[in-house]
């Protein structure tokens, strides 16, 4: 079966990432072990993966404004594996997107500027996810951590 494709912008860029949703893990794999920009790098355990991209068009020269390819499945959709797969995606665009990215010790505008983008990224995922049908209540994933209230 098919992946679902969308097309992932975010309001001001010039850029975007296809987010494919696959049925299961295991088709999520054999589709990903079939595409020759994976070059064989699939490994039988990955829960969702992120493969950044840089597509030039031969006939201008300029990028056509796709920066990464993100695989997730349904039998693992929880907040982390989301969370963790976006924040990859933030990371691509940084690299093939921005150029010149820079973290210290203090939280400067390069920082900012990846927080405010995860945020986005989880953010617009989610709500695809959501609005067709590939997260269902009560299936949103364990793990990560937990509170505790304080006395």
């Amino acid at each position: 079966m098919r992946p679902k494709i969308y097309h992932m912008w975010r309001d001001g860029w010039g850029s975007y990432f296809e987010l494919h949703v696959h049925r299961t893990a295991k088709s999520m794999i054999a589709s990903m072990k079939k595409d020759p920009l994976f070059g064989g790098a699939v490994m039988a355990d990955m829960l969702g993966c992120v493969f950044p991209v840089s597509v030039i068009n031969p006939t201008t020269g300029k990028r056509d404004g796709l920066f990464a390819y993100m695989h997730l499945n349904e039998e693992h959709l929880g907040v982390g594996v989301i969370a963790h797969e976006c924040l990859h995606v933030a990371f691509a665009h940084e690299r093939m997107i921005m150029f010149d990215c820079s973290y210290g010790a203090d939280c400067g505008q390069d920082e900012e500027r990846l927080a405010y983008l995860l945020t986005d990224i989880i953010r617009g995922v989610y709500d695809v996810l959501y609005k067709n049908g590939h997260i269902k209540k009560g299936k949103n994933g364990n793990g990560g951590c937990s509170g505790k209230k304080d006395n």
